[in-house]
């Protein structure tokens, strides 16, 4: 299910319901935080991490979106020219539908950021895009794999709990092994506490997270 293209597709951000995937969700709804994948509000939190399939490619990405910074961050384990042109085609969507959910959901006043006076915003339209930055440096996937999924995930470990993604490369098949072990301990420690989905599960401490290797911005 892709949120994003469901929420694009109507382009109502108050349209009462949207189908996606046989279920009605509205992304309004996601950014309040009455999703489980979303399990907190979204102005509770300073950086919010969206998988986006470039389904022309097949092919996975992360963007970070950064509500201090006002922009979205790509993180792509296949950046080069001739396939940045399909991913920012992509993340358009994002950009284009963001702002617009966020005023309708108050999402501002929630969070404390005065629009008109706080650095990044407050030469910019209310409504105007989110700058886009490609990242670059990043630890690229093998030529002819198909482990955007497992990079992708790794950039979201690496930026959730450390400094940054590392320049060093990634080995796949080590993070396959550690992957399928952390979800094996998961689903054991969720069958003894007798969880029944991720909203019962104890919540956990925020943790920081920094952004670096900034090297392109895009207006789109």
């Amino acid at each position: 299910m892709n949120i994003v293209r469901a929420v694009l597709a109507v382009y109502l951000i108050d349209d009462p319901t949207l189908n996606a995937g046989g279920k009605k969700y509205h992304l309004n709804k996601c950014i309040s935080g009455f999703r489980m994948h979303a399990a907190v509000p979204w102005h509770t939190v300073d950086h919010i991490f969206i998988p986006i399939n470039i389904k022309s490619k097949h092919h996975w990405v992360l963007a970070v979106l950064s509500f201090n910074s006002r922009c979205i961050y790509v993180y792509d384990s296949l950046s080069y020219a001739g396939r940045d042109s399909a991913v920012l085609a992509e993340v358009e969507k994002l950009v284009e539908v963001i702002p617009y959910c966020l005023l309708a959901c108050k999402f501002y006043e929630k969070k404390g950021i005065d629009i008109d006076n706080y650095p990044n915003y407050k030469l910019n339209d209310k409504y105007g895009l989110f700058d886009v930055y490609i990242m670059k440096n990043l630890p690229q996937q093998p030529c002819g794999s198909l482990d955007c999924e497992l990079y992708m995930i790794t950039y979201t470990e690496c930026l959730t709990f450390g400094g940054g993604v590392p320049k060093v490369d990634f080995d796949p098949d080590l993070l396959r092994t550690r992957y399928a072990s952390m979800l094996w301990h998961y689903g054991t420690k969720k069958q003894e506490e007798k969880a029944q989905s991720d909203d019962e599960a104890p919540s956990r401490p925020r943790r920081k997270i920094q952004i670096t290797e900034v090297t392109e911005v895009h207006d789109i």
